[in-house]
């Protein structure tokens, strides 16, 4: 694997880390400014888009190797779509966070304590969350078309272009091994069995480039499956915390999501040496 690769992911993993305590600086921070808040939020955005943009340029290289990536965990890849989580995962982590503080506030609600003030996402108003569930089931369907054609490109491979060059070699590889049987016959001579393994060499050459260019062509559609993947997971995100949250409920967002995908990936990473396979 192209160091370039792994290096890129693991920039990634400690710009979260670096995003995250500046988040949880801010976020503890008493007063902070909602212009603070917002300033924060546009930085986290701008490193994640900054990330999208090296895989795309990456990708385009080798589209196939971001949809099992050996630089990610056995657990990662297990849960991979598209080479990254799904766009909708973000609005499911939403609406896990609302459901947690209310349970965590629930006394204070039942005693009328509670306040909008009082908490983040749990004070979502009804018209946030009229927003979230629209942009939720647009996720939802953008999700749903890119899944639908790479079954298509899975479904492919067993057809055109590749199944034709498998038995185009098929075809030749009889054909050669009856011309072989008929030269060894006729003659044992080292100048003529060289004759028929240069033949052969050569049929194979042009065989595998015709191979080889199939298989880029499936690798050029994954290539692609993967930009418009993450320019949908950059989309959802940039919708939620810029047009939907308020900024301190973008921030909370924000830091909860960077502690799941880093906690996954340490626990995963450790399960992985409990295994052998890393």
């Amino acid at each position: 694997m192209n160091r370039r690769f792994v290096s890129c992911y693991e920039s990634w993993l400690e710009g979260q880390k670096s995003d995250l305590a500046d988040l949880l600086r801010i976020s503890g921070t008493p007063g902070a400014s909602q212009m603070q808040l917002r300033l924060i939020t546009d930085q986290c955005l701008r490193n994640y888009a900054s990330y999208m943009e090296q895989r795309r340029s990456l990708a385009h290289e080798d589209g196939p190797a971001y949809f099992c990536p050996p630089w990610c965990t056995s657990f990662e890849n297990s849960v991979l779509w598209m080479g990254g989580c799904r766009p909708s995962l973000i609005i499911r982590l939403l609406y896990s966070l609302t459901g947690y503080e209310m349970e965590a506030h629930l006394d204070e609600y039942l005693q009328g304590l509670w306040t909008a003030t009082n908490v983040g996402l749990m004070a979502l108003s009804a018209r946030q969350l009229q927003q979230v569930n629209d942009l939720h089931q647009r996720t939802l369907r953008a999700e749903d078309r890119l899944t639908s054609r790479l079954a298509t490109l899975h479904e492919d491979v067993a057809d055109k272009p590749l199944l034709p060059i498998v038995k185009e070699r098929q075809r030749t590889d009889a054909a050669s091994t009856s011309s072989a049987a008929v030269a060894v016959a006729a003659s044992s001579s080292a100048s003529s069995l060289q004759n028929f393994g240069d033949g052969h060499s050569g049929f194979a050459a042009g065989g595998n480039g015709d191979a080889a260019a199939a298989l880029q062509s499936y690798a050029d559609g994954q290539s692609n499956l993967v930009e418009q993947a993450d320019a949908l997971r950059m989309s959802t995100v940039r919708a939620l915390a810029t047009e939907i949250l308020n900024p301190s409920q973008a921030v909370e967002m924000l830091i909860a999501a960077k502690q799941l995908h880093l906690s996954v990936h340490t626990w995963s990473l450790e399960r992985d040496r409990q295994h052998g396979r890393k």
